[in-house]
C-alpha cells in the first residue's frame, strides 16, 4: 500500500512539473513569442487560438475514449489508423500503454490524459510530429512541405477521458507564412476557412499598391546611419499600418518602397475602393510624418503610389528553404511603374481601376467613403508595358 502512494505522489510531482512547464510556455505565448510548433521540438505545447472546447471546427478528428482504470473505452478509425490498430473493436479493454508508443511518441497519450485527469479540466496542447507519415492522417488535400503538428483536446467526464487529435499543420503554416503579411484580423479569418488552399499558386483579380519615397535615395548620402534607419523605419510603419487598415497584404519591402496586395490572400469584393483608400490614407499620413521630420530638421522626402486593378498569379514562389507569397503580373508591373511616374503625393492609377472602384463602391460594407476625384493624365507609355495606358490622378473631391 505504501508504495502504492509513493507512486502515485511521485506521478502528481511529475505532473505537477510539467504543468509548471506549461505554464512558463503560456506566458512566453502571451508575451508574444508564438508558440506555433514549426520550429519547436517534438514536445507538447500549450496551444492558443482554440474554439470551444479546443478543436478547430471544420478538421477531422481523431477520437479516443480513455476508461478510469487505463483502458480504451472506444477508438474510432481515423485514430486507429494513427495508432497502427488493424482492428479498432479487439482492442477495446486493452491498456492505453500497449498502443501509446508508436508514431507519436511513447507516453504522449497518457501524459495528455493524466493532465486531464489532475486538472479535471479540459486541456489543450500541441505536439510537432517529425517522424510521422501523413498517410497516417486524415486527407485535407495540398499539405505544406514542414513536419505535421498536433493538437490533443483531452475532457474529463466522471473519471473517464475523452481525447480528441486534429491535424492542425495547415493552419500553423498559414499563421508562420502570414503573420508578416497581413493583420491579425485577416489571420483569423483564414483560420476559419480550412478548406481553401493558400499554398498553390493560382489566377485572381486583386488591387496592387507600390509606395515609394521620392528622391530618398540621393538624401541617405548625408545622414547617419542611425537617422536613416529612424526615418524608414517611421515611414514604413506608418505605410503597414494604412494598409492593414483597409485588410490589404504587405508583399515586400524594397528599400524605401513597400509593396501591398488587396484581395489576397483573402478574396474580397471590394479590393479595387480598399487600395485607393488605403492609397489616399497614406498620402495623409506620410503628411504628418514630413511636418515632424521638417520640425526635427531632417530632410523631406514626399511619397508617390501607384494603383492598379487587375488578374494576377498568386501563390507560394522560392525554394524549400525559403518561400513568400506574392503576386506577379502585368498588374504587378504596371503599378510599379505608375509609383515611379507620380509625383511627391500624388497617387496614380489607371482608366481599368477607375471602373472597378465604381463597381466595388456597389458591394463594399465600408461607410463614410469619400468622394474621389479622377484626374486625366493622358495615355502614356511605360516601360515592359505593350500599349499606351490611360492615367488618372486620384485625390479627395
Amino acid at each position: 500500500m505504501a508504495s502504492a502512494v509513493e507512486e502515485l505522489e511521485k506521478r502528481l510531482g511529475d505532473l505537477e512539473g510539467e504543468n509548471a512547464r506549461l505554464r512558463e510556455e503560456l506566458k512566453r505565448l502571451h508575451a508574444g513569442v508564438r508558440c506555433t510548433g514549426m520550429t519547436l521540438g517534438p514536445s507538447l505545447v500549450p496551444s492558443s487560438a482554440t474554439h470551444g472546447s479546443g478543436t478547430v471546427m471544420g478538421l477531422d478528428e481523431l477520437i479516443l475514449q480513455v476508461n478510469a482504470d487505463m483502458t480504451i473505452g472506444y477508438i474510432n478509425t481515423p485514430m486507429a489508423r494513427l495508432l497502427d490498430i488493424a482492428d479498432r473493436r479487439r482492442v477495446l479493454g486493452e491498456p492505453l500503454d500497449k498502443w501509446d508508443q508508436g508514431p507519436l511518441g511513447k507516453g504522449v497519450l497518457r501524459s495528455v490524459v493524466d493532465s486531464a485527469l489532475v486538472t479535471g479540466s479540459t486541456v489543450v496542447v500541441e505536439r510537432v510530429c517529425p517522424g510521422l507519415d501523413d498517410d497516417k492522417l486524415p486527407a485535407t488535400g495540398s499539405r505544406p512541405v514542414c513536419d505535421p503538428v498536433l493538437r490533443f483536446v483531452a475532457n474529463e467526464v466522471k473519471g473517464r477521458v475523452e481525447l480528441i487529435i486534429q491535424d492542425i499543420t495547415l493552419l500553423r503554416w498559414l499563421e508562420n507564412t502570414f503573420a508578416r503579411y497581413v493583420a491579425p484580423e485577416v489571420i483569423e479569418q483564414m483560420l476559419l476557412r480550412p478548406e481553401e488552399s493558400f499554398m498553390q499558386m493560382e489566377r485572381r483579380r486583386v488591387t496592387v499598391l507600390f509606395a515609394d519615397l521620392r528622391g530618398f535615395t540621393r538624401i541617405t548620402q548625408r545622414l547617419a546611419p542611425d537617422t536613416l534607419q529612424k526615418m524608414i523605419n517611421e515611414f514604413l510603419t506608418n505605410m503597414v499600418g494604412c494598409i492593414e487598415k483597409f485588410g490589404g497584404m504587405v508583399d515586400k519591402f524594397i528599400g524605401d518602397e513597400v509593396m501591398a496586395v488587396f484581395g489576397a490572400p483573402v478574396a474580397m469584393n471590394d479590393h479595387p475602393l480598399r487600395g485607393l483608400l488605403a492609397a489616399l490614407e497614406m498620402i495623409a499620413a506620410h503628411e504628418r510624418t514630413l511636418a515632424a521630420w521638417r520640425k526635427a530638421d531632417l530632410p523631406a522626402a514626399g511619397v508617390g503610389l501607384g494603383v492598379t486593378s487587375g488578374e494576377v498569379f498568386v501563390g507560394n514562389l522560392g525554394t524549400e528553404t525559403r518561400m513568400d507569397y506574392t503576386a506577379i503580373g502585368h498588374s504587378v508591373n504596371l503599378a510599379a511603374r505608375l509609383c515611379s511616374a507620380a509625383a511627391a503625393g500624388e497617387i496614380l492609377t489607371t482608366g481599368e481601376c477607375y471602373q472597378a472602384v465604381a463597381e466595388a463602391m456597389k458591394a463594399t460594407s465600408l461607410e463614410n467613403l469619400p468622394r474621389f476625384k479622377f484626374s486625366p493624365r493622358g495615355k502614356q507609355a511605360f516601360k515592359n508595358v505593350d500599349e499606351p495606358v490611360t492615367v488618372l490622378a486620384v485625390s479627395v473631391a
